[in-house]
């Protein structure tokens, strides 16, 4: 190829790639987590597989081990590389992965690197470096087509061999999928990575949807307040509570048990290590359940959601530590947080302390009160159900006081809260919560 035919080449690519995005900015991302089934394969491609990972993790060690210069003039095309064993040996490798996972590895790196030194310019101070890993289970497939394609229909074989398949780079044989019903048939396919997980390997898989309306014929509920606690993890306005905590199973403490009896390094270790990581595995999986089923019984249909910044991370530190642990807070909270019908108070208003109605502020009450009786106007609720209200009422209050068409006064709204708010708002000393002492 000249390099005028090659100067020509790189122009249609650049032309397509802009307006491929051009058009995905008019479409909604979704990814689909694919488990492939290795049944389809012989031990020769399952093992061919597994080393695609192992070679991947070479030349990132690899990769590391170089100086800046060296690292920023390696060339992509380069098979030999140098990695230690488990002793700390050096060892001549040969990679046999596809080209394109090499530069996927390559430019990982780079711009893990670029992400820091734009921390470490941002922060004004240094912040550690990149870390050799003892494992690499996530490799990143960047251009469909090549890396990776799907197959929906039925094409080489009258009875559908290659229905629902996907097909990776390195691997002759098509791959059939679980999970393909979850994409949509006017889905465009785009990046994907491939996953290492202790249940078997995944492809996640980004596809564009043209965007839709998703309010048209959806119940419209009002707006609510969410109080953050242990014994009930969430609480709302209305007095509904969820209870999005999953606790570990005796199975896997048993797990743990044995792993510590077990010579450290033998192949009953690792088989205990390997059931141990997928205990781990399901554990996660139910809590995000949970916790999305939660997100989405909250958010759907509603205007307005007002929740507090707990200090969720200081909740684990404190005397309620296994509990937090337990449960999915912080994975809800941060879904909530990416919401815009989400408001978010600050950390340090006194939801628990504050009366709702006259908005008087309660010092004496205590963690094992679950009862708030106010002294002022003997309002009486439930603790959690009482800050759920009182959160409603601030995050109310906030819009009221900052739209254009909606702002008031707290004079003008006639409210004993509404004063109480924006004297705690105006003073000089905001009253801390305890971060030990959640709900």
């Amino acid at each position: 190829m000249t390099d005028e035919e090659r100067i020509m080449k790189n122009e249609r690519i650049r032309e397509k790639g802009k307006a491929t995005r051009l058009r995905h900015a008019s479409m909604r991302p979704l990814t689909v987590e694919l488990k492939l089934d290795l049944k389809c394969l012989n031990k020769t491609e399952i093992n061919k597989l597994h080393l695609i990972f192992v070679e991947c993790r070479w030349l990132c060690n690899h990769l590391l081990s170089l100086g800046v210069e060296s690292f920023h003039s390696f060339d992509t095309g380069t098979r030999d590389i140098t990695s230690l064993d488990k002793d700390g040996n050096a060892l001549e490798r040969e990679l046999t992965m596809p080209a394109k996972f090499i530069q996927s590895v390559y430019s990982s790196l780079k711009q893990d690197m670029k992400a820091m030194a734009a921390r470490r310019e941002k922060a004004g101070k240094k912040n550690g470096k990149l870390k050799f890993r003892s494992s690499y289970d996530s490799i990143d497939l960047n251009q469909y087509g090549d890396t990776h394609w799907i197959c929906f229909g039925a094409y080489g074989n009258k009875h559908g061999k290659y229905r629902n398949t996907v097909h990776i780079a390195g691997i002759r044989r098509p791959i059939r999928t679980y999970g393909m019903e979850q994409i949509p048939l006017d889905a465009e396919f785009a990046n994907a990575k491939l996953v290492k997980k202790p249940s078997g390997i995944y492809l996640m898989l980004t596809c564009y949807i043209p965007k839709r309306e998703s309010n048209e014929g959806m119940e419209k509920k009002p707006d609510i307040g969410l109080d953050f606690g242990i014994k009930t993890t969430i609480t709302t306005s209305e007095g509904e509570k969820f209870d999005i905590s999953v606790r570990e199973q005796e199975r896997l403490k048993g797990l743990q048990r044995k792993l510590a009896r077990q010579m450290k390094g033998s192949r009953g270790w690792y088989d205990t290590k390997h059931l141990i990581q997928r205990e781990y595995e399901k554990l996660s999986n139910k809590r995000k359940a949970k916790a999305n089923q939660a997100y989405h019984d909250i958010v759907t249909g509603r205007k307005l959601v007002v929740m507090q910044d707990e200090n969720i991370k200081g909740w684990h530190k404190g005397l309620f530590g296994k509990e937090v642990q337990a449960s999915a807070l912080g994975t809800l909270k941060r879904k909530l947080q990416s919401n815009p019908n989400v408001l978010v108070i600050d950390r340090f208003f006194p939801s628990t302390r504050m009366c709702p109605v006259c908005g008087h502020m309660h010092e004496g009450i205590t963690l094992s009160d679950r009862v708030f009786i106010c002294p002022a106007c003997g309002y009486t609720e439930d603790r959690d159900v009482k800050a759920a209200k009182t959160l409603l009422l601030a995050g109310e209050h906030e819009i009221a006081c900052t739209l254009p068409e909606q702002k008031r006064t707290p004079v003008e709204r006639m409210s004993g809260f509404d004063v109480s708010y924006e004297a705690w708002k105006r003073s000089a000393s905001k009253p801390e919560a305890p971060s030990s002492s959640p709900g």
